[in-house]
């Protein structure tokens, strides 16, 4: 059983935390190709279907094929789903400016400049690799 806490609330959850994972892959989207969301967190496609199978049975997503091509399979979040996943991203970002607002002021600024560096770095790599 997983915690899930917004705004100091604690609600108790029967998510795997593999199901919440896969909720909070949905990032600010609401929908998404089987394809895209085992991209998203890094499975295979056979595993995101298992987990896609368990929310479907937990009232969290509803899957359906492309209309436009039928061979796709899109996953979307009910109204359940986008309410999990909204209060997991809000304490996510609640710990977040908990963690940064103990940095001074310096350290902050030199984490800001590596983080872009960081991106900037993997900008140019994922051109590289898109290009060849």
């Amino acid at each position: 059983m997983q915690d899930i806490v917004s705004d100091g609330k604690s609600i108790k959850s029967d998510l795997k935390l593999s199901q919440i994972k896969s909720i909070a892959a949905f990032q600010d989207k609401n929908c998404f190709s089987m394809k895209e969301l085992a991209n998203n967190i890094g499975v295979k496609l056979s595993n995101m279907t298992m987990m896609v199978n368990n929310l479907i049975k937990d009232g969290m997503v509803e899957r359906d094929r492309d209309e436009s091509d039928r061979r796709k399979v899109m996953v979307r979040l009910t109204p359940q789903g986008i309410k999990i996943r909204n209060k997991f991203l809000a304490q996510r970002r609640k710990v977040a400016k908990s963690i940064f607002a103990r940095l001074s002021d310096k350290d902050r600024d030199e984490l800001l400049k590596s983080m872009d560096k960081a991106c900037h770095i993997l900008e140019k790599t994922i051109k590289m690799s898109a290009s060849k």
